[in-house]
């Protein structure tokens, strides 16, 4: 069975699933969007300084590298 969790049970230490991270960062090029929890809830007010920005940075270019590789223009029309 597969289970909708970012967390694989361990007794020995926290384990996270990179399916489960991958697949939020691929869904989130569809119709969901990623936000910062942080900023969403006025924790901060903005990116500088925050010790995650260098992660969030990163994840920013994986979604748009994950968007360049798997998107493909079929067709241009031009409308005169």
């Amino acid at each position: 069975m597969v289970k909708n969790e970012i967390k694989i049970n361990s007794e020995e230490v926290e384990v996270f699933d990179k399916k489960q991270i991958a697949l939020a960062i691929r869904n989130s090029t569809f119709q969901d969007d990623l936000k910062c929890s942080l900023l969403e809830n006025g924790i901060l007010d903005k990116c500088q300084g925050c010790s995650l920005r260098y992660i969030c940075d990163g994840i920013d270019e994986v979604v748009d590298s994950y968007v360049e590789e798997t998107t493909e223009v079929i067709n241009n029309f031009s409308f005169e």
